[in-house]
Parts: C-alpha cells; sequence; structure tokens
C-alpha cells in the first residue's frame, strides 16, 4: 500500500509532530545505504586483496551473520516478487516499488559476499559493513515510525509489505549488533604465537575508533606504576625489521635513479686508461631523501590527511547548526522539535569530528613513529659503511645529535605536516561563509540591522577559531625552515662517505696508501679481515659480565687482553694485531706472547700479523717487515736482516742489550698459583681513569663493585607524582616575579575577551528593543578598546614567556654544566655516556623548546575552559547542575590518563638513553665491528633497542587519543546541555547570549581536551627539569679555587713532593688501594714508577692531581699541603702526559695552547723538541691544521708526541708520565726520553713505566706492590738486591 502525504513543508516540518513523504521514504532512505556500499567496496575488496592477514575458520558468529544477510536478500526480494504479482493482477505499482526492492536485495547479497571475503582475508572486525549497517538502521528508523503512524490512524494496511519492513528493520539492527563483536584470529596469526601481543590487533572496528582497546592499559596504570613488562609487543608494521629496510630500498631506488640520469660532461673518443679515469667526471644528480620518505611513509600519511580533509569540512557544519539554533530562538511559535533536533545535531557533528580528527592524529603519529625508527635506522647503518675520511669530517657529538634531536624533529614534522594546507583551507572556508554574510547584508541592508550581522559573523570566527590551538601548536613546533636545515644535514649525512670497500679501493687507485710517517695501523686499516686494534674498543654495560660503559671500570692491560681474548674466540684464519702488547708489562706481554701468539701459542697454524714496538719478540717471528716513513725498508727473517747489516741491524745495535737474542734463556713463567694471585685477570677494576688501575681481588668487593654498577645503569622509575618543587625550581629559574607576572596577564587577557564577547552579545540585542542607532560609537568605542586591550595583552603575555623561557633555559643549562665541569671523575665512569648526553640534548631540548609551550598551552586552554564554564553559567544558570557530574567523570579520566601518560613517558625515556649510548659506542669501535664482520649483530642490536623504545612511546601516543575521545566527549556533553537549556529557556533568553553560550560550548571541547592533555604534558615535561636538576646537583669535587689559601704565584719553586702516611680509596665502602705510602721526593728527582698490574701506579699519579682524595694522611708539595688548596691553583701547576693521548676537534694550535699565552715561536720550539716539526712544517695549513675528533688524522705515536709538545710548553715543576711512550717505537722513545732528560732537567719527574730500560737512568725507582711500597732505590741497588725490580728486569732482558 503506498503512503501518500500531501507535499505541504507545513506537515513535513511546521507541525509538532513532523514526517517525511512517502516517495522520499521509498527511495533516498533505503538507496543511502546501498550508494554507500557499492562505492566503497571496490576500494574495500582491493585493499583487502593486498593485505592478506590470513584465513579465520567459519565460527558461530560468522554463520549467523551469512545467514542474515541471506534472508534479508530473501526479504526485499520477497517485496520486488510481490510487487510483480500485484501487477500480474493489474494492480498499477510506481517503478520505485520495482527499483527499491532490487538495489537493495543486491545490496544485501554484497553484504554477505564481504562477509565470507573478509573471512578468508583474515578480518577480524568490519569498518565498512558497521557503517553499512548504521546508516541502514537509521534510514529506516523514520519509516518504522511512519507505518506505525499510519497503521494508528487508517486502521489498514498492506499486511505483507508491513511484515517485511519490520522483519527487515529487526534483521538489519541484529546485523549491526553482530558487527560490533569480533572474528577468532586468523590461524598462524602473530596474535596466537606473541604472548603479549597489543590488543588493538584483535581490536573490533568500534574499539580502534573510540581506542577502547587502551583502557586496560589505562586502568594498571592507574592502579600500580606501569613497568617494561606490562608493555604490549610493538606491532608488526611499526617494527624496524619492516620499516627500516623499506626506507633503505627506497633510499637505494633514489640513488640508482639519480646515478641514471647523470650525464658525461667531457667523453674523449680514445685515450689512455688514466685520462679516461679522469676526463668521465659526472654531474652527478644529487639523490632526494625527501622523494624516498614520501615513497616509504607517504601512503600511510596520506589516509590521515584525508581525515584531516574530512574533519575540516565537518568543522564549519557545526556553525550553521547554531546560527539555525539562533534563529529557533528568535521565532516564538516554532516547534520545539526544532531546537532539540538541532541541539542532538550539534551533538552528532561533534562525536563524529572527535572521532575523525582523532583517528588523523593517530595516522600522524604512527607516521612519525615509523618515521624515526627508519631515520635511525639509516643513520646507525651509514656509520658503520661510512668511510674513515668522511668520518672525520664530522665528529661523534654531531652524528649522535642527528638521531637524538633531528629524527625526533622529523617525527614532530608529521604532526603538524597537514597544517600546511589545512590552516589555510580553514581560512578561506571562514572568508566564504564571512563573504556570504556580507554579501547577504548589502542585498537587505536595510531590513537587517548591523548587530545581527555582527552576531552572524561572531559566530564564525568564534568557531573557526577552535583551530586557534591547533594553529598554534603549528607555530609553535613547527619550525618549517628548521626542519629543512635538518633534512639538510641528515641527507649530507646519508649521501658522505662511500662504502668502506668503495674507499679502500678508491684510495689505492688514486693515492698514496702510506700517507703518515711510519703507518703501521694505516696498514692494517684496510684490511677486511679480523683484526685486534690497537683502540681497545668494548662494547657497553655488559654488567652481568661485570664490564661497564666502552669498558672504563677495567685498566688499560686489562681491556687490551679482554680485545685479544675477543680476537682469540673468532676462530678465522688470519690475525691482524695492532700493537696488542703496549698496555701490559713485560711478564704479562711475555706470557701473552707464549700462549697466544708466539708459535706455541694457541694461534699456531694460523697467519699473524703483529704490528709492535717490542724488540724482545722478533727473533720468535717467521717474518719481519721493516717500515720507515710508510714504506717498506727491508723484509725477511729475522737472522737475514742480520745479516744483511742494513737500518734493522743498526737499530737493533742501538737500542738491544746483548743478550735479547738469547730468549730461551729467559723464564718467564711463574707458578699457577702465585700468577692467580697477582694477576686476577677476570677480575673488576673500579678505578677512576682509563689507564692501569686497581683490580678488585677478593670476591666481596668484586660483588660490591657489581651492586654499585648494576643499580647505577638501571635507571630507577620515580613512581611518585612530581613534586611541588620541581615546579617551584623551575618557577625560580624563570623568576618568581616574572611567573606571577605571566599567570596575571593570562588572566586579564581571558577577562578581556570575555568581557568582549559579553558585550556583543549585548549590542545584538539591540536589535530586539529597536535601539541599533543609539549609542553606536560608544558601542564601537567600547569593544574596539577591550578588543585592543586583548591583543596587547596577548602580546605582553607572550613576551613575557618567552623571556622566562630563554632565562630558565638558559641557567638550568649553565647550572648543569658547571656541575658537570666539576663532578669527580668516579662520576663518568660509572654513567653510562647515552645517559650524560641525554641530559644535555634531549632533556635540554624539553626545557629549552617543549616545556614553554607547554605552559603557554595550559595556561591558555585552563583559562579558555575557565572563561566557557562562566560564560554559560551567566547565560543558563541551570547549567551548573550538570557541571558536578562532567567535572566527576574528567577528574576520573584525567588521573586515570596522567598517571600511565606519566609512567609511559619515564619508560620511554630511560628506554631512549641506550639507543644513544650504544650508537656512540659503535661509532668508536666501527673499525673493530667491521674487521669481526659484526655489523649485521650490531644493526639487529640497534633496531632491538630502537624497537624497545617504540614499545613505550607507542601507548603514549595511544593514551593521547584515548583521552582526547573521552574528554572531548563530555565537552560534546557540554555543548548538548547547552543547546537543550538554551532551547528550553528559549523564551527567557536573548539570541545573543544563546549564540554566546552555544559558541563558548563549542570551544571547550577543544579547550577541555588540551587542558588534560597540557597537564599530564607539563608533568611529564617537568621531568626534564627533574633530571637536569639531579644531574646539577651531583656531588662536586673540592672548590676550584680557595682565596685564603692560595699558593704563591711561583709555587712550587722547588718540586719536593713528599707522601706522608698516604692511604687512598675510590669510594666508601670499598678497601684501600694505596696503603700508608711514606716517602719524599726531593725537586729535579726522576722516579720510576713499576710494579704488576693493579699494584696501584696509576692510582698514586691520580692522588697528586686529587681526582682521588685522601682516604688519611697528607701529600705534600714544597710545603703546601695539596688537601687545603684549591684543584685550579693544584693541577695548573703540574702537567702528565697520559697513556692514551687525549686531543680535541680544532686546529693543532689549539690543542697544544688553547689560552692562547705563548707565542707562535714558542710553539713551534716545542713542536721542535717533540719532534713533530717537521712534520707539522709538511702540512699546508701549519700550526692550522685541524685534528678531527680525538685527533684521528694522527697516527697514536704522533698523538703522543702532540701531549709531550703541550708539556713542554707548559713547563711545570712537576711532570707525570704514565705509559708515555707506550705507543711510540723505540727511537722515537729514545728522542722524547732526552727530550725529558734536557728539558725538563730541573723538574720533579714521575714516570710510570713497563718498558724498564726507559727508567734504568732514573735517580730512584718506585716498586709498588698491592696498594703498598715494596721496593724504593737507585735502579743500581735494586738489581743488587735481586728483589722485585730484579724479577721484572730480567724478564724484560735486561738483567
Amino acid at each position: 500500500m503506498m503512503l501518500v502525504f500531501p507535499q505541504d513543508s507545513n506537515l513535513t516540518k511546521h507541525t509538532n509532530l513532523p514526517d517525511l513523504p512517502a516517495c522520499f521514504q521509498l527511495s533516498v532512505l533505503p538507496w543511502t545505504p546501498c550508494i554507500f556500499l557499492w562505492l566503497a567496496s571496490p576500494f574495500y575488496i582491493l585493499y583487502l586483496k593486498r593485505n592478506n592477514r590470513g584465513y579465520i575458520m567459519m565460527s558461530i558468529l560468522n554463520r549467523i551473520k551469512t545467514v542474515l544477510g541471506l534472508i534479508l536478500w530473501i526479504v526485499c526480494w520477497t517485496d520486488l516478487f510481490s510487487s510483480f504479482h500485484e501487477m500480474s493482477q493489474n494492480q498499477s505499482k510506481p517503478p520505485i516499488y520495482f527499483v527499491t526492492p532490487l538495489i537493495v536485495g543486491m545490496t544485501m547479497l554484497l553484504a554477505t559476499f564481504l562477509i565470507q571475503y573478509e573471512r578468508l582475508k583474515g578480518v577480524q572486525s568490519s569498518g565498512v559493513l558497521f557503517i553499512f549497517w548504521t546508516i541502514s538502521v537509521l534510514c529506516a528508523i523514520v519509516p518504522f515510525r511512519s507505518k506505525i503512524d499510519t497503521l494508528g490512524a487508517e486502521g489498514a494496511c498492506d499486511a505483507l509489505r508491513f511484515t517485511m519492513f519490520y522483519i527487515y528493520f529487526g534483521l538489519t539492527l541484529i546485523q549491526l549488533i553482530l558487527s560490533c563483536f569480533n572474528e577468532k584470529p586468523p590461524l598462524f596469526s602473530s596474535v596466537v604465537t606473541d604472548p603479549n601481543a597489543c590488543p588493538e590487533i584483535t581490536a573490533g572496528f568500534l574499539s580502534k575508533m573510540t581506542f577502547w582497546w587502551f583502557t586496560s592499559m589505562a586502568i594498571k596504570g592507574y592502579k600500580s606504576p606501569l613497568e617494561n613488562k606490562d608493555l604490549w609487543s610493538l606491532n608488526k608494521q611499526d617494527s624496524s625489521e619492516l620499516v627500516v629496510p623499506n626506507l633503505l630500498n627506497e633510499w637505494e631506488v633514489e640513488k640508482s635513479k639519480a646515478q641514471r640520469n647523470s650525464v658525461f660532461v667531457n667523453p674523449e673518443e680514445e685515450e689512455e686508461e688514466e685520462e679516461v679515469l679522469l676526463s668521465k667526471r659526472k654531474e652527478v644528480r644529487q639523490p632526494s631523501f625527501l622523494r624516498a620518505l614520501l615513497r616509504a611513509f607517504g601512503p600511510y600519511f596520506l589516509i590521515g590527511s584525508a581525515f584531516k580533509l574530512l574533519q575540516d569540512l565537518i568543522t564549519f557544519v557545526n556553525p550553521q547548526l547554531l546560527r539555525l539554533l539562533i534563529d529557533f530562538t528568535k521565532q516564538t511559535n516554532a516547534p520545539l522539535w526544532w531546537g532539540y533536533s538541532l541541539a542532538f545535531l550539534m551533538f552528532g557533528t561533534s562525536l563524529l569530528q572527535t572521532l575523525i580528527l582523532h583517528q588523523h592524529f593517530q595516522y600522524c603519529f604512527v607516521t612519525g613513529m615509523r618515521l624515526r625508527s627508519g631515520i635511525i635506522g639509516a643513520i646507525y647503518r651509514k656509520a658503520l659503511a661510512i668511510t674513515n675520511e668522511a668520518k672525520r669530517s664530522s665528529t661523534v657529538g654531531e652524528v649522535v645529535n642527528l638521531m637524538s634531536v633531528d629524527a625526533q624533529r622529523f617525527m614532530d614534522l608529521t604532526t603538524f605536516l597537514n597544517m600546511l594546507w589545512s590552516a589555510p583551507l580553514q581560512i578561506i572556508l571562514a572568508l566564504f561563509f564571512l563573504w556570504q554574510v556580507q554579501r547577504h547584508t548589502f542585498q537587505y541592508i536595510y531590513t537587517l540591522p548591523l548587530p545581527s550581522v555582527v552576531q552572524t559573523i561572531i559566530i564564525f570566527i568564534q568557531n573557526v577559531w577552535q583551530c586557534k590551538y591547533q594553529i598554534q601548536s603549528m607555530i609553535l613546533g613547527f619550525g618549517f625552515f628548521q626542519h629543512i636545515i635538518i633534512y639538510m644535514r641528515l641527507f649530507a649525512y646519508l649521501w658522505c662517505g662511500n662504502c668502506f670497500i668503495k674507499a679502500i679501493r678508491h684510495n689505492l687507485v688514486t693515492r698514496d696508501l702510506f700517507t703518515v710517517q711510519h703507518g703501521f695501523s694505516y696498514l692494517i686499516a684496510y684490511k677486511s679481515v679480523y683484526v685486534q686494534c690497537h683502540v681497545m674498543w668494548l662494547s657497553a654495560c655488559h654488567v652481568i659480565n661485570g664490564v661497564c660503559v666502552q669498558g672504563i671500570n677495567l685498566s688499560g692491560g686489562q681491556r687490551q687482553r679482554v680485545s685479544l681474548a675477543r680476537a682469540l674466540y673468532s676462530e678465522v684464519d688470519v690475525y691482524l694485531l695492532d700493537d696488542p702488547l703496549s698496555a701490559v708489562d713485560a711478564h704479562v706481554a711475555k706470557h701473552i706472547f707464549d700462549n697466544v701468539i708466539g708459535p706455541e701459542g694457541a694461534l699456531k697454524g694460523k697467519t699473524r700479523i703483529l704490528v709492535t714496538h717490542g724488540i724482545s719478540f722478533l727473533p720468535q717471528v717467521d717474518n719481519i717487515l721493516v717500515m720507515v716513513d710508510g714504506r717498506v725498508s727491508e723484509m725477511g727473517s729475522y737472522q737475514d736482516l742480520l745479516k744483511q747489516n742494513g737500518a734493522f741491524a743498526e737499530f737493533l745495535r742501538n737500542y738491544s742489550l746483548e743478550d735479547i737474542i738469547e730468549v730461551d734463556e729467559v723464564t718467564v713463567s711463574l707458578v699457577d698459583e702465585e700468577e692467580e694471585e697477582e694477576f686476577p685477570e677476570d677480575a673488576l677494576s673500579n678505578h677512576t681513569d682509563m689507564v692501569d688501575n686497581e683490580p678488585v681481588v677478593n670476591e666481596a668487593r668484586r660483588q660490591f663493585m657489581r651492586y654499585t654498577l648494576s643499580s647505577q645503569d638501571v635507571c630507577v622509575l620515580c613512581v611518585l607524582q612530581v613534586k611541588f618543587k620541581v615546579y617551584w625550581e623551575y618557577a625560580k629559574a624563570v623568576g618568581p616575579f616574572l611567573s606571577l607576572f605571566i599567570c596575571f596577564l593570562y588572566g586579564c587577557q581571558s577577562a578581556a575577551s570575555i568581557g568582549a564577547n559579553f558585550w556583543l552579545s549585548e549590542w545584538t540585542n539591540d536589535a530586539q528593543h529597536n535601539r541599533t542607532q543609539e549609542q553606536v560609537s560608544m558601542r564601537v568605542g567600547v569593544y574596539a578598546a577591550l578588543g585592543i586591550s586583548q591583543g596587547v595583552l596577548v602580546m605582553f603575555s607572550s613576551f613575557t614567556l618567552a623571556l622566562g623561557k630563554i632565562q630558565a633555559a638558559r641557567k638550568l643549562h649553565q647550572t648543569l654544566l658547571d656541575n658537570k665541569f666539576h663532578t669527580p671523575q668516579s662520576f663518568f665512569d660509572t654513567t653510562p655516556i647515552g645517559r650524560i648526553i641525554n641530559r644535555f640534548s634531549k632533556d635540554i631540548y624539553v626545557i629549552d623548546e617543549v616545556l614553554p609551550s607547554t605552559i603557554l598551552m595550559f595556561l591558555g586552554t585552563f583559562f579558555a575552559s575557565l572563561s566557557t564554564m562562566i560564560v554559560i553559567i551567566c547565560s543558563t544558570p541551570i547549567f551548573a547542575l550538570v557541571i558536578g557530574p562532567l567535572a566527576l567523570i574528567y577528574f576520573f579520566v584525567q588521573r586515570f590518563y596522567v598517571a600511565t601518560s606519566r609512567q609511559l613517558k619515564r619508560l620511554e625515556s630511560v628506554s631512549r638513553s641506550p639507543i644513544y649510548s650504544h650508537f656512540s659506542e659503535t661509532i668508536t669501535g666501527t673499525s673493530v665491528i667491521r674487521a669481526y664482520g659484526r655489523n649485521a649483530a650490531f644493526v639487529l642490536m640497534s633496531d632491538m633497542k630502537v624497537d624497545e623504545n617504540q614499545k613505550s612511546y607507542y601507548p603514549g601516543i595511544v593514551s593521547n587519543r584515548w583521552l582526547g575521545v573521552r574528554i572531548e566527549f563530555i565537552g560534546n556533553c557540554i555543548v548538548l546541555f547547552a543547546a537543550l537549556l538554551a532551547v528550553i529557556g528559549k523564551d527567557k533568553l536573548s539570541p545573543g547570549l544563546v549564540g554566546l553560550s552555544v559558541s563558548y560550548a563549542l570551544q571547550v571541547t577543544m579547550s577541555l581536551n588540551w587542558m588534560v592533555r597540557m597537564t599530564s604534558d607539563l608533568e611529564s615535561n617537568i621531568v626534564a627539569v627533574e633530571r637536569v636538576k639531579e644531574y646539577s646537583e651531583t656531588q662536586t669535587e673540592a672548590p676550584w679555587i680557595v682565596t685564603d689559601k692560595q699558593p704563591p704565584p711561583d709555587w712550587p719553586p722547588k718540586g719536593n713532593v713528599e707522601f706522608v702516611d698516604y692511604s687512598v680509596r675510590y669510594r666508601e665502602g670499598l678497601d684501600l688501594v694505596l696503603r700508608n705510602i711514606s716517602l719524599k721526593v726531593e725537586g729535579g728527582e726522576k722516579i720510576g714508577i713499576v710494579g704488576r698490574t693493579g699494584a696501584g701506579k696509576s692510582s698514586m699519579t691520580l692522588c697528586l692531581f686529587r681526582l682521588l682524595e685522601a682516604a688519611d694522611g697528607e701529600i705534600v708539595i714544597d710545603e703546601v699541603k695539596i688537601s687545603e688548596i684549591g684543584l685550579h691553583d693544584l693541577r695548573s701547576k703540574l702537567t702528565i702526559i697520559p697513556q692514551e693521548p687525549v686531543l680535541f676537534s680544532g686546529t693543532l694550535r689549539m690543542n697544544l695552547d688553547p689560552f692562547e699565552k705563548y707565542s707562535d715561536e714558542e710553539v713551534w720550539k716545542a713542536l721542535e723538541l717533540s719532534h713533530l716539526k717537521r712534520f707539522v712544517s709538511n702540512q699546508t695549513s701549519k700550526l692550522d691544521l685541524e685534528c678531527s675528533e680525538g685527533g684521528e688524522n694522527l697516527s697514536v705515536g704522533q698523538r703522543q708526541l702532540v701531549c709531550l709538545a703541550r708539556a713542554l710548553l707548559r713547563k711545570t715543576r712537576i711532570l707525570v708520565l704514565d705509559e708515555a711512550t707506550a705507543a711510540v717505537d723505540l727511537e722515537t722513545d729514545d728522542l722524547i726520553q732526552s727530550t725529558i732528560r734536557t728539558q725538563f732537567e730541573d723538574c720533579t719527574v714521575f714516570t710510570i713505566a713497563h718498558r724498564l730500560n726507559t727508567i734504568m737512568d732514573y735517580t730512584r725507582v718506585l716498586v709498588l706492590d698491592k696498594g703498598q711500597i715494596a721496593e724504593f732505590d737507585t735502579p743500581t741497588n735494586l738489581m743488587a738486591q735481586k728483589g722485585i725490580f730484579y724479577g721484572m728486569a730480567k724478564d724484560a732482558g735486561l738483567a
């Protein structure tokens, strides 16, 4: 039976019981869901075809949905066949009765097909079908009511169609309910195998849209602090395993395109080979890293952009609805259902906008997360393949900065990238609507009062203004040009330096291979087989094995032995050993040679190439290759070279003793028990420097050391709320008065805004009382004054906040820097370098850039939310009753979120440091990793650390979405109640107040969401202040200068040094490493310090510099107790030449004379005395020769000579040499020793020596054993005593 309604708007609209025409109900309403499904299906099927997730077994749920789909098809086509039957009975029916059942029936078949196809492709919950069933139910609600009304009014109806429709409605509703439930995971899914899989994988469509799947973690975080084990596994598609290869593949494609597009400039037809190589120069088109990023991550990001476009369009629906609501309040006889419909439409639109906006954010943040993983992975892999030449062009700090800061900036960029087109689009749309209003104004200029135009305009302005926070965020955090610079820096690094092997080939073809004096290490560096590197690099923080960051808690000798053990363990055919015996004493060196390297050692039968400056082992090797100035001078066996009587034989005659050839007479071996006692090689050394130090002998101390290291290495999470003290510390850094003044300015700014809007609403009400022409100048003047004052206050508040943030960042950074410059060396030995870098990079970045913008947003949203409540309550006081329940929900959601979010932020921060630590260690040990062929293993380690970090970052960004949906729902409820209350009280409210109240309510959605998020971000980011303050307040060394105890300027005049019953330990609770040392050294004496590994040699010299403070006793230098004077006064009067030479990035002159105290003549003189003048003179830049980080462009020996030149320039009364000549050859060693004897003749010299021949002519020799003085006399007397020194000399072939 056809429903007939008069086509009269009075029956459709202007009535208390509205209805839609029957034709509309039979066509548009049922066609709408069908059109959606047919349009979406091709794209959806294509998507499913490309993203197969597995196979789902047929379940009861799936069977029910399939059966219901078939029944719905039968129901629809029953209507169709009924129409054909009626036509056969000569009952004429309109075409709509044939078309609609046919279309709807075919659509039900398509829906049933999709149900089965989704099952075959592993889809557990269908978003497309959920939307389809939802639209179907919504479109069926109007006919549902109409048919009941018609039945009641006419008492008769088409029974078959009536029955079929209600069966259709019921089945559609059941399908909608069933689509909310999930299917089981597909077979062979990772969800089945992963014990802690992310619930997002199995979450349904509704759960994903509202982020309900995250609720379990929010509850867990609220109940108890989250730990690492509580985190879900990272989704496979977000892991480095998939993300990094994807980016690298696109980068390789981009590079290959660039190479293909390159053109030859000067091709010659037939030339000699060398000329061809030189002439075929390419104009290389640089590959675009940006294009590689776009291809790798662009498609996923575009989905988020589509959501953003949709959200931007929906944003302008509510202002139109608000305009209709204001028109409704003006009409006294308008049906109430208009107002209620508008209120619920505004609520529904806001809800839809919320869901779409947060899907956009989710896609953007996940893209950013993948971008960061990809960039870090690319940088890490490049660091392992970069050439040494390219590596020297940037410091370790600069490269780590690429990973720690620049990759983070790229991630931040994705959040605001859509604002590049979204903000202009919103502005254009807003201007378009304003233009419409303006055109409308000109058309009806005589009939429409000016305030009504202003009222309409202000509605649009206020509702477009809700994107203010997004635009503010873009302006504050975007820094577009800054990101361009970061992109260029990152591209330069990834493009610099060809691969390692290519560089070797290039160097062999185009330049002299050996360009530096001697060139032993350079020869080895260009081999791609296993190497035991002279730089004793150790991987970090295997605390369980007792090795801390870069092996810093082991002595030099111990690290060298660990490195040798690693080489031995690798079991290869060729071993390249770069002077591994220089850091150990003669006895240990002999032991290692005999048991490992020598003819009867563990490596016998293997090819061993040993670089050495020691000559005692040469008779036992097969062949000797003598290098001079980078060239091979002689080659042959030991006996052959002696017979040739060349440079090698002359060298031996000059520097060896008579009995060196008779190696068999040198007895080395000790009893196993004695060796176990004297050389606990597996023991830990809790020393504070990087040279030979004290091993921990007993098990108790070993356990204590392990406990100390592990407790410091594992960052203990503070689970309490951030203390008020931290906020107060930041306020003090900003300035207490300035902090209060900023809050006052923000309050005044909000008051001016409320005042201007109230004034405008009053102005709009003038039209109702025909007062539009009265007091116009007064209305305009007050409104302008309020607007100008608001602008001035905004400017002043922003300016003062910027001033405060700069002041706070500078003060906190300076405090941290000052503290770290005065922190004891033990702190750096026991603290991972990544953690310190993290304080200076990430935490300072947060304080400098993130925290101020968070505070700005917090203050803005707080006062905006407060303003909204004040305005709505003033407009509709009954709204105060709604605030209570909403505030309660708000409070609980906020507490759940903040507790969880704070812990996730801290877990993310803790897991970030190991990434940077591992990376900086990798850069340091690149040559060792390459030599051992462990690139893949270290790449995997890096990827695991990044994934571990992202595992805590991902729930963090989801928690923001979870919060946003819930808080904005509360905001949407405020919109609903504000609109409903406006409808209920429309007779008492003016249109101006209704517009003001509801427009403020529309803004509060964003304000509330941002306020909670900013509260959490404030708590999370203020942790950076807490962390910086923690490291700014660590225990410092003694005062730099003690004014009342300053020694005379010429102190020490003689250089007398006296140890008085001196004892020292490394830290409280540890055993003494020096016990009751008492000795007196006269000025000008040369003292050699010897002893077995761990005897306390280096500790004794460290005590002179007060790097270790005395546990008991005193050190007196020229009658001044060094414990009473300032550290600067002490250390400026002492000079040390360390075992491992330290050079800084900069010129050679800066390294020699950083404070520019000496003239060029004095510097050249020092270079001449240190035998570097020839080398420096041959350089084009002379004294301005650039030293790369750590002086890597100089050989180890040259670096040692630079340190000697530095000491010659200072020429203090007391000089300490800590194995300073271990890395140089015997000839250079002899030159250095003669320089020391002549130039430091009147100075007191302390020399720690492994080469005993360097100290045989010293005044006296101090022999230490287990931290005590064993022997102290002239070398001649000690040899005569036949004691420890005699035994060591005998081992070295000197006795």
